[in-house]
């Protein structure tokens, strides 16, 4: 659609990637700072969003499908510890790509991913709208990053890839 590509809506893009940078930045920060989150008790809190998680995958219609239910009791509990860090992590360096431009698909796409997660542990609050503002901005593509870091990554990571790719063209 024109709509994503076309040039004078690239400032419309950027506001809505730093709106969403400064909402995963806030959840990662307010994690990072939250000893059950990461430190001493890391684990905890992640524990209790999991176990609530499977609570939902029960009754006639639950919230959380049971394969989702499965992931939660035989990979994600066992490992709350390792999962503890990497969210709230995850949402600190999500933010920090997004507000700066910087490897911004990958941060649209780690972050979406995560909402993807949070959903389909049976938890909407911010999620959806979070997830459709990031599949907006992957759809502007190039755009959402005009007035970002990306705009001098990008180019940079595109002659080093082509500079050391054994992908001979046929021709």
């Amino acid at each position: 659609m024109k709509f994503f590509r076309d040039k004078r809506f690239a400032v419309l893009w950027t506001v809505l990637r730093i709106w969403l940078g400064y909402e995963w930045i806030s959840a990662g920060f307010e994690k990072i700072s939250n000893p059950t989150w990461v430190g001493s008790k890391a684990g905890v809190a992640i524990t209790g969003f999991l176990k609530g998680a499977l609570a939902k995958a029960t009754g006639e219609h639950p919230l959380v499908q049971g394969w989702y239910a499965n992931f939660i009791k035989t990979v994600a509990l066992p490992n709350a510890k390792v999962f503890s860090y990497l969210v709230a992590y995850g949402e600190l360096l999500v933010g920090i790509s997004l507000i700066l431009g910087a490897l911004t698909i990958v941060g649209l796409l780690a972050g979406a991913f995560m909402n993807l997660n949070y959903m389909l542990a049976g938890t909407t609050s911010t999620n959806p709208n979070l997830y459709t503002v990031a599949i907006l901005l992957m759809a502007a593509g190039a755009n959402a990053y005009v007035f970002g870091l990306d705009r001098f990554i990008v180019p940079k990571l595109g002659k080093l890839f082509n500079k050391n790719s054994n992908i001979k063209t046929v021709t």
